[in-house]
């Protein structure tokens, strides 16, 4: 059995998160253990999955100085000591630089997971060797093109795993009664690249052009100033009344149980594991053509719409279109997008490729 010591470096229960620990319930043939920073909400998973926990690592990293990078790195090391793994995981690519040190003197290979596309530029500036990052994971098929956009990092081996997903939906016939027609959902960090200045903005159009009784739940967190720009840019207009703001929430597929559609206006997305929800929920994904991943795994499955570019007036057209779908045409996009989900993210599978990948990494060490 191989020893995994995975490096969450946030300790969220965002996306990556949320990924990590369906992965870690799809593996029976890998002893895992987690290094996060203390205190983190993932410990409680964790712990309901007697999953070991080394809480050694800092929180927020890439705000701190090198003194915090210094201390993650003993913190590593330590973890290293305690556990003896066979290799380290990096959930997040990000932290390479600061688990590097305890890799070496342990002579330990290197797993890494690539979820955003700002991390395929880091990897390739640091220039990682073959004999230490052994093997690196891509999310997508997105983000698989991205790497090798990058010569530094051809002699990476790059795989392509798509994440883990165990849905949460019993019986979508005893919800269905739930689900408002013109309510729609947008799940993610608030931040401009997420786009929901984008959304606000569309949900005014289609007030103003007579679609209205429109709601948007939106769900998520950001910085002070940005949430309350984008508040008092909901307030200026006719949709205003219908936007609610409801912070982070962990019921995500609940909420998106009782809407007709899930807005994705993201303008570059490394997957969206918002829409597996949207579909798990019976909610139709709605996202940009030129979103990367999201737009992928939307034609890869049949499974939702499309909408051509990032202005307001096409993501209007977008949502216009999903929720005017017929109760029939829903159900063949939601079945499309389970279906697809159930070949390409079932935890059992996921966990035993991911194990292999592990695995191989630490026999050729």
């Amino acid at each position: 059995m191989t020893r995994v010591l995975t490096i969450e470096p946030a300790g969220n229960l965002w996306g990556s998160e949320r990924a990590l620990l369906d992965a870690i319930d799809g593996m029976d043939t890998t002893e895992v253990a987690v290094c996060c920073p203390p205190g983190r909400p993932i410990i409680a998973e964790l712990d309901r999955r007697f999953i070991r926990v080394l809480p050694f690592f800092v929180y927020a990293l890439h705000e701190k100085g090198r003194w915090a990078r210094l201390w993650a790195a003993i913190g590593v090391i330590r973890a290293c000591l305690e556990f003896r793994p066979d290799v380290i995981h990096l959930n997040q690519t990000g932290c390479y630089r600061v688990v590097l040190l305890a890799a070496v003197l342990f002579n330990v290979p290197i797993v890494a997971h690539v979820r955003i596309f700002e991390d395929a530029y880091y990897l390739a500036a640091v220039r990682p060797s073959p004999r230490r990052l052994r093997s690196v994971i891509a999310i997508s098929a997105a983000i698989a093109e991205e790497l090798r956009t990058y010569p530094q990092l051809s002699e990476i081996e790059i795989r392509l795993l798509y994440d883990a997903y165990i849905g949460r939906t019993t019986s979508e016939r005893v919800h269905e009664g739930q689900r408002m027609s013109k309510r729609i959902g947008c799940i993610g960090r608030i931040v401009p690249a997420k786009g929901q200045d984008l959304l606000i903005a569309a949900l005014h159009r289609l007030w103003q052009n007579g679609f209205t009784g429109i709601e948007c739940l939106i769900v998520g967190a950001g910085s002070a100033e940005y949430v309350q720009e984008l508040k008092d840019m909901a307030g200026e207009g006719p949709a205003a009344g219908g936007i609610q703001w409801l912070g982070n929430r962990s019921d995500v597929v609940p909420l998106l149980r009782t809407c007709a559609a899930m807005a994705c206006p993201s303008r570059r997305e490394p997957l969206g594991r918002v829409i597996f929800e949207a579909w798990d929920a019976g909610a139709i994904p709605v996202a940009c053509a030129k979103s990367a991943g999201a737009a992928e795994i939307i034609v890869a499955a049949k499974a939702g719409v499309l909408y051509d570019d990032e202005t307001p007036q096409s993501l209007a057209r977008g949502l216009q279109r999903a929720l005017r779908l017929s109760q029939k045409e829903s159900a063949v996009l939601i079945r499309n997008g389970r279906e697809w989900m159930s070949k390409n993210c079932d935890a059992k599978r996921y966990g035993d490729a991911f194990a292999a990948v592990l695995a191989q990494s630490h026999r050729a060490s």
